[in-house]
């Protein structure tokens, strides 16, 4: 079962970073697995609440049926959800104080799917790190409002 963590300070308060972490309706502006919603999120996440998130990497769509497993304000979420390819996911963002009105942002992610064997598990763990990468950088523009480089 892959697992997959990945950091990245970010210039912003914990209290900014956090609440476009944890806003559902959010997620498009910064998680690049995001594809779309499968239903209608909610507007802020609660211990039980349930996502539908359809996303895509490496061309394999999958649409997975989170729950919200712990929510600490300000600074964690778990969700943990079963997809449509019959894989399985759990995903922990963690927003951290740092000095000087900055924050470390921290994105966890443990996964299996009967896809996922042999070379194209390999492939699709490079992807999905590289994607989480992606992600924390978006991020980090989304709330900066710098413009992405490149």
């Amino acid at each position: 079962m892959p697992e997959i963590t990945t950091s990245r300070e970010i210039d912003a308060p914990q209290a900014l970073v956090w609440s476009v972490v944890s806003n559902p309706q959010r997620f498009a502006d910064w998680n690049t697995l995001h594809s779309r919603w499968g239903e209608e999120p909610p507007v802020q996440l609660a211990k039980g609440t349930r996502l539908v998130d359809v996303v895509k990497i490496k061309g394999i769509v999958d649409t997975i049926d989170f729950t919200t497993d712990d929510v600490r304000d300000p600074g964690f979420v778990s969700l943990s959800g079963n997809g449509s390819t019959g894989s399985s996911v759990v995903l922990e963002f963690t927003v951290d104080d740092h000095a000087a009105d900055r924050s470390l942002v921290t994105l966890h992610i443990v996964f299996a799917s009967s896809v996922l064997f042999g070379p194209l598990g390999k492939v699709v763990e490079r992807a999905f790190r590289k994607e989480l990468n992606a992600s924390l950088e978006k991020l980090e523009h989304v709330v900066t409002g710098e413009r992405p480089r490149g």
